[in-house]
C-alpha cells in the first residue's frame, strides 16, 4: 500500500515525461533505509508503457566486487537483446520490448553480441574481451590463469599485467614512476572503454523507447562502478533516457567526489525524503487508527514508513494511543542497532545504557555518573574502567558518536539520534541493570517529578512512602494546572500503594486529573480498570467523563446521583457540569439555573465556568455576572452578538492563550470555536478556518465528542466564504449526523443554522446561536434575489445590532430592496449611508460588500465608470481576505461594465451574456446565477439560449469546455 508522497510523484514523473520528450535527465534520491525511496521509484514507474527499467543495486557484501554494477547493467541489457524479454531488475519492470534487428550489430561495436556472445563481451568485460584479458589478474597476485572473478575481468583491484602485484615482467622492469603512471594510464583507458560502452548501450536501448537506468543502494556500489556511472552521466547529452541514483545520502564519503558533483549539481532533481505525516502513516492499514496514536507512531519512528509498519503490524492500536505505554523498536532496526552497540567497548555501551533510561537530552556528566553504575557482570578490571567513564567520558562519548549510536548536542549534552534508538537499548536492558540505573539517575536528576519516576521505575514492589511522595507531588502539579502530568503521577503512586482502597482512590484522582487536562480517551482506559471506591465525588467524575464523551443520558444519571450525595468540596463542579449537560440539551433555562447554583456554592471551584454557560444561555445576569461579562467568553458572546467581531476576535485569542496555559482543553476548544466565529465575522477567512479545524482535530484526538457538532459547525461559515462550499456542506452534514446521534439539540440547532447559511435548510424558528454567522443577512439577500421583497423587509425590520457594523449591514441591505424595487436614487443613498457608518470602523468585509453592491447599481443606471471604480476598490479588498467566490463577482460585474472586454469581444457575447456564461461553467443553478447578476431566472434562461446560439452549443458541458479553451489560449 503506498500513500502519501504526491509532490515527489509529480516530480519524479514529470522528469519521466521530460525524458520520453528527447530530454536526458538525472536525479538522485536521498533518504534513510526504509524511508520508501524504492517504492517511490516504483509507484512513479506503475503502468507507464513503453518505458524500459534497467534497475540495479548495490550490496554491502559486494561493495568490493569490481564492476559488479556494471556487469548487473549488462546482464538487464543482455536479456533484452539476446532474449528479447523485457526489462526487469529489481522493481520488476519492463515494457516486453525487443530492441530492433540489427541493433548493435556490425564491426566490433560495443552491442556486438549475438546470441552466442554476452555484452560483458561487448564491453570488455567477457572473458575473451579486451579489458577480459587486461583484468585477468587481480590483486593478490594470481596469474592470468585463475578462475571466477579474475578470469572474467571483475577482479578486486585486477587491472591486467600493468595492475598493482601483477607480476608481470613489463611492470617489474620499470621503475616506481613509470609504474605508477603506467597504472593510471591503464586505469584510465579501462574507465574510458566501460564508460563509452555503458553509453553506447544506453543509447541504442532507447532508440526505441526511453529508458530509466535506476542504481538503487549506491552507497553500496564498488567504486569501479562508481566511476563508471560518473562517465556516463557526464557524457549523456541527448536522448530519451532518465538516471535515477538512489542512495541514503550524498554526502557519504565512500562516493567519488566527482559523481557527488553530478548529483548534487544545478539542473539535476534532487529528492530528499523525510517521514510521512502522521495522517499518512494511518493510511497504511486497513484497521482504524486513532489521530492519537498515528501521532504517536509519527514521532516514534520519525515517519519512516518501513518501521512504522512493522510496528502496526505487531501493536494494538490502543498500544499505540496509549501515552504512558513504552513502545518498542523494529526488529530490523533493533538488529543493526544493536550489532553496531556491541561492536563498541563496554565504557561506551554504559554510557548508552545510562542515556536510554535518562531519556531526555542529558549533560554529558550526568550521563557518565550514571553509566557508572551500569552493573553489568564483567570483569573486575572492566567494571573499574566503566567507573572511570564518569571522570573521562570524552572517549566513550566519541565512540558512541562515530557509530551512529549517540549525538552530542551543543553544550556537551548527549542524546539518541531518534526515539528508536533509545527504545532498542531501553528494551535490551535486563530488569536488575534498569532498576541500577534508575536509582542512579534519581540521584543525579534535579527535577523532583523525574527523580521521582526513577525512583518509581526502580521499585521491585508496593513502596507506600514513594506512593505518598507522588500524591504530594501531584498536588503541586494541580495547583499549577498541569493535570496531564499530575495524573500520570498519582497513576504511578497506585500502581506502588498497598491498600486497595488507597489505590482505587487515587486511580478516581487521577481519572479527575485527566479529565481536567481534557484527554478523554485515557480517562476511559482508566474508568475500565476496576475501581470500589464508594466515594459520591467518583459519580461526579464518571458523569463528568459520559459528558465529554458524550453520552449524555448516562451523563444526567450520574451527575444527578453525585448531586443529591454532593459535599462541598465538588458541589460547584458537579453544578456547573448540570449546566453544560443542561445547554447541550437544548434547555437553556435549566443551564442557567445550574450555572448559578455553581456560583453560589461556598467552595468556589478553581476549574469550573458557570458564568461561560449563563452567556452562552442568554440568562440574566446578576451583579456578580455582569462583573464577569466583562472578560471572558461571557464578554465575547456580548460583543458577538453587538456585532463586534473584531473586538471580540482580541478577547477571544486572550481567553484560549490563557486557557491552553492553565491546561483546560475543553474550555479552549470552547473558546477556539467562538475566535472562528469572531475572525470569520472580522473577514480573517483563513485564520478562522485555521483555528477551528485545529480545534476540531484535537476535539477527537482527545475524545471530546460533546464538542464535535459545534466545532464541525465553526468550520462551515469560513470554508463558505472562501467558495469551498462542498466542504462546508460535510461538516454541517457530519455536525448533524453526530448531534443526532448524541441526542445533543444544541448541535442539531447549530447544524440547522449552518445548513441555512449555505441556503441547504431552512432555520429553526426563533433560533439563534453564538456559534453561527447570522443566517438572517444572508437570507434577506436571497429573498431580494427571488423578488420576495415584502418578506426581506419583514426579515430587516427585526435584524439585531446597534454597532456601526451593524447598521451599515442595514443600510446595506435596505439599499438592496430599494434598487430591488427600482429606486435607484434612494438604494444609492442608502449605500453611501453604509459607507458612511464604516469610516474608521475597521470593517474591510462589509465595506467591501457595500461597493460591490453600489457598483452593481451603478452599473445598471448606466455609470459604467463609476460602477468600475467601485467595483475594482471591493475586488481589491476580497483578494486581501482571500475571498475567492467574491473576487470572482466583482470580475464579472466588471465584465458585464464592458469596460474589459476581451473574453466578449472572442467569443462574440454580451458583457450579460459573457458573466452569466461563467457563471454556468462554474457549475451555479438559474436560481443561483439570478441571485449573483440580481437578475430574474427568467432572463438568466433567455441569456443562456442566446449563448448557445452564438457559440454553437446545446450544453452546460459543452460551454465550461468552450470557456476553458478560451482561459487556455488567453
Amino acid at each position: 500500500m503506498f500513500v502519501g508522497r504526491a509532490t515527489e510523484l509529480a516530480l519524479v514523473r514529470g522528469e519521466l515525461r521530460a525524458a520520453g520528450n528527447g530530454a536526458v535527465r538525472r536525479m538522485v534520491i536521498e533518504g534513510p533505509e526504509g524511508i520508501g525511496k524504492t517504492a517511490l521509484i516504483r509507484q512513479a514507474l506503475d503502468g507507464e508503457a513503453n518505458v524500459r527499467v534497467l534497475a540495479v543495486s548495490g550490496d554491502e557484501a559486494e561493495r568490493h566486487l569490481r564492476y559488479g554494477i556494471v556487469r548487473q547493467l549488462a546482464d538487464q541489457a543482455r536479456s533484452v537483446l539476446d532474449a528479447g524479454q523485457g526489462i526487469g531488475g529489481p522493481l520488476g519492470a519492463g515494457s516486453g520490448r525487443t530492441v530492433p534487428d540489427g541493433a548493435g550489430q556490425g564491426s566490433g561495436g560495443p552491442l556486438g553480441a549475438g546470441p552466442g556472445r554476452t555484452l560483458l563481451d561487448g564491453i570488455g568485460l567477457g572473458a575473451g574481451g579486451p579489458l577480459g584479458a587486461r583484468l585477468g589478474t587481480d590483486l593478490r597476485g594470481r596469474g592470468p590463469g585463475g578462475t571466477g572473478l579474475g578470469r572474467a575481468g571483475l577482479g578486486r583491484g585486477g587491472s591486467g599485467s600493468a595492475g598493482p602485484g601483477s607480476g608481470g615482467s613489463g611492470v617489474r622492469s620499470r621503475g616506481a614512476g613509470q609504474e605508477g603512471a603506467a597504472t593510471r594510464s591503464a586505469a584510465a583507458r579501462e574507465l574510458w572503454s566501460v564508460g563509452e560502452a555503458l553509453c553506447e548501450a544506453v543509447g541504442r536501448l532507447q532508440a526505441d523507447g526511453p529508458v530509466v537506468v535506476l542504481v538503487d543502494d549506491v552507497q553500496w556500489a564498488d567504486r569501479a562502478s562508481l566511476r563508471a556511472l560518473g562517465y556516463l552521466l557526464r557524457r549523456l547529452r541527448a536522448g530519451r533516457v532518465l538516471v535515477v541514483v538512489i542512495c541514503r545520502s550524498t554526502a557519504d564519503p565512500w562516493l567519488p567526489e566527482g559523481l557527488r558533483r553530478l548529483l548534487t549539481g544545478d539542473g539535476r532533481l534532487r529528492l530528499v525524503l523525510g517521514g510521512l505525516s502522521a495522517a499518512e502513516l494511518a493510511g497504511l492499514t486497513p484497521d482504524p487508527l486513532s489521530e492519537r496514536a498515528a501521532r504517536r507512531l509519527r514521532e516514534h519512528t520519525s515517519g519512516n514508513p518501513l518501521y512504522a509498519r512493522e510496528l502496526l503490524a505487531t501493536l494494538a492500536p490502543t498500544t499505540l494511543a496509549d501515552p504512558g505505554a513504552r513502545l518498542p523498536a523494529p526488529e530490523g532496526y533493533a538488529r543493526s542497532f544493536t550489532r553496531r552497540l556491541r561492536a563498541c567497548g563496554a565504557e561506551t555501551r554504559a554510557l548508552v545504557a545510562a542515556c536510554a533510561v535518562l531519556g531526555e537530552p542529558n549533560p554529558l556528566h550526568v550521563v557518565a555518573s550514571v553509566a557508572a553504575v551500569a552493573g553489568e557482570p564483567l570483569p573486575l578490571h572492566v567494571v573499574a574502567s566503566v567507573a572511570a567513564v564518569a571522570g573521562e567520558p570524552l572517549t566513550a562519548l566519541e565512540e558512541a558518536v562515530d557509530a551512529g549510536l549517540l549525538d552530542e548536542l551543543p553544550g556537551r549534552f548527549v542524546a539518541f539520534p531518534d526515539p528508536l534508538a533509545a527504545a532498542t537499548v531501553y528494551g535490551s536492558l535486563g530488569a536488575g541493570v534498569r532498576a541500577r540505573l534508575h536509582l542512579a539517575a534519581a540521584r543525579v536528576v534535579e527535577p523532583t517529578g523525574t527523580a521521582l519516576r526513577h525512583r518509581a521505575a526502580a521499585a521491585g514492589g508496593p513502596d507506600q512512602p514513594l506512593a505518598e511522595e507522588l500524591t504530594r507531588y501531584a498536588a503541586k502539579e494541580a495547583q499549577h494546572g498541569l493535570w496531564l502530568d499530575a495524573a500520570a503521577h498519582l497513576t504511578l503512586a497506585a500502581g506502588l500503594c498497598e491498600s486497595a482502597s488507597r489505590r482505587d482512590e487515587l486511580r478516581t484522582a487521577a481519572l479527575k486529573h485527566l479529565l481536567l487536562g481534557g484527554d478523554v480517551v485515557r480517562a476511559a482506559e482508566l474508568a475500565a480498570v476496576r475501581n470500589t471506591d464508594p466515594r459520591p465525588v467518583r459519580r461526579y467524575i464518571l458523569g463528568r467523563l459520559a459528558l465529554a464523551a458524550g453520552r449524555l443520558d448516562e451523563a444526567a444519571e450520574l451527575l444527578a446521583g453525585a448531586w443529591r450525595d454532593r459535599s462541598p468540596c465538588f458541589a460547584a463542579d458537579t453544578a456547573e457540569q448540570l449546566a453544560w449537560l443542561h445547554l447541550v440539551k437544548g434547555d437553556p433555562a435549566a443551564a442557567a439555573t445550574w450555572a448559578r447554583l455553581a456560583a453560589e456554592q461556598p467552595i468556589k471551584s478553581t476549574t469550573a465556568r458557570p458564568y461561560d454557560v449563563l452567556a452562552l444561555s442568554t440568562a440574566t445576569l446578576d451583579a456578580e455576572g455582569r462583573r464577569a461579562a466583562r472578560e471572558g467568553i461571557p464578554a465575547a458572546v456580548r460583543m458577538l452578538r453587538e456585532g463586534e467581531a473584531g473586538a471580540a476576535a482580541e478577547v477571544l485569542a486572550r481567553v484560549v492563550a490563557a486557557r491552553d496555559e492553565a491546561g483546560l482543553p475543553h474550555h479552549r476548544l470552547v473558546g477556539s470555536a467562538l475566535l472562528a466565529v469572531a475572525e470569520h465575522g472580522d473577514g480573517r477567512w483563513e485564520d478562522a478556518l485555521t483555528g477551528a479545524e485545529r480545534a476540531l482535530a484535537e476535539a477527537e484526538g482527545l475524545g471530546q465528542r460533546w464538542l464535535l457538532p459545534t466545532l464541525h459547525v465553526a468550520c462551515v461559515a469560513p470554508l463558505a466564504a472562501l467558495g469551498e462550499h462542498e466542504r462546508a456542506l460535510a461538516h454541517a452534514t457530519a455536525a448533524r449526523a453526530v448531534a443526532r446521534c448524541q441526542r445533543n439539540v444544541m448541535g442539531e440547532t447549530q447544524a440547522d443554522l449552518a445548513l441555512a447559511l449555505l441556503g441547504a435548510g431552512a432555520a429553526p424558528a426563533g433560533a439563534d446561536d453564538p456559534f453561527v454567522p447570522d443566517h438572517r443577512p444572508q437570507l434577506i439577500e436571497t429573498l431580494v434575489a427571488e423578488g420576495r421583497l415584502e418578506e426581506a423587509e419583514t426579515e430587516l425590520a427585526v435584524l439585531p445590532g446597534d454597532g456601526a457594523r451593524a447598521r451599515a449591514r442595514r443600510a446595506r441591505l435596505t439599499g438592496l430592496v430599494l434598487a430591488a424595487r427600482n429606486v435607484p436614487a434612494r438604494a444609492e443613498e442608502s449605500f453611501t449611508a453604509a459607507l458612511g457608518l464604516l469610516e474608521g470602523a475597521a470593517c474591510p468585509l462589509e465595506e467591501a460588500r457595500v461597493l460591490l453592491d453600489l457598483g452593481r447599481l451603478q452599473r445598471r443606471t448606466g455609470r459604467r465608470r463609476a460602477a468600475a471604480a467601485r467595483l475594482r476598490a471591493a475586488e481589491a479588498i476580497f483578494a486581501r481576505l482571500g475571498a475567492r467566490p467574491l473576487v470572482a463577482a466583482c470580475a464579472q460585474e466588471l465584465e458585464a461594465c464592458g469596460l474589459e472586454p476581451p473574453g466578449t469581444v472572442r467569443l462574440g457575447l454580451t458583457p450579460q451574456e459573457y458573466s452569466t456564461a461563467r457563471l454556468v461553467s462554474s457549475g451555479l443553478t438559474n436560481r443561483q446565477i439570478a441571485r449573483e447578476l440580481l437578475i430574474s431566472v427568467k432572463t438568466v434562461e433567455y441569456h443562456i439560449g442566446k449563448i448557445y446560439t452564438k457559440l454553437g452549443i446545446g450544453s452546460r458541458v459543452a460551454l465550461a469546455a468552450k470557456l476553458a479553451e478560451l482561459e487556455e489560449s488567453a
